[in-house]
């Protein structure tokens, strides 16, 4: 039963960000439409790989559910007024439900193993890191980053290295947090 869970919440997943980013394929470089098509790929991968009695690697959930849970918090601060963010049709999924059902998957239908932690929790950074860096390099090429914070020439070596550091800090939290609420959950 796990198993069809996963994958029809997989499907849905993917269904929506075809939805919502069909009509705007310049937008598929978002953090949001990257998320959640890695999200939505992973859990059916994981529902298809339970029906022979195995499961996808664990560090494949952490890097998913951590860079998915960012953009379910950024939506969420948004709901203060202080920025926008599209609520609209298929982004009210990407933006607020399949962030939800694709972390709910991990903590309640993914048994998470304790050996390792520190390494898998190491490289948990590594999807949000790698598309920083792929926004960095698409953002001087284009003359703007997909957010357009700021501009590719208002950064310096020292601000770079600042933000890499931090994000990979709060990422590094957000593993342990996922790891911990998963651990919770599968407690004897």
């Amino acid at each position: 039963m796990k198993s069809v869970i996963k994958i029809a919440i997989g499907l849905m997943v993917l269904a929506s960000v075809i939805a919502g980013y069909a009509p705007e394929p310049d937008l598929l470089v978002e953090f949001t439409c990257v998320s959640n098509v890695l999200g939505g790929l992973l859990l059916i991968a994981d529902g298809i790989r339970n029906f022979k009695g195995k499961t996808v690697p664990n560090w494949l959930y952490l890097n998913v559910c951590s860079g998915i849970l960012f953009v379910f918090l950024v939506c969420l601060g948004s709901l203060s007024g202080m920025y926008h963010m599209n609520y609209s049709g298929a982004f009210f999924f990407l933006h607020a439900v399949n962030p939800v059902l694709i972390i709910l998957c991990y903590i309640i239908l993914y048994k998470d193993d304790t050996k390792s932690t520190f390494k898998r929790l190491a490289i948990t950074p590594a999807l949000i890191l790698t598309y920083l860096l792929f926004d960095f390099i698409l953002g001087n090429c284009r003359g703007h980053f997909v957010y357009q914070f700021c501009r590719p020439e208002d950064l310096n070596l020292l601000i770079i290295m600042i933000i890499a550091l931090s994000v990979y800090l709060l990422f590094l939290l957000f593993g342990l947090l996922l790891l911990a609420l998963n651990s919770l959950a599968h407690r004897k």
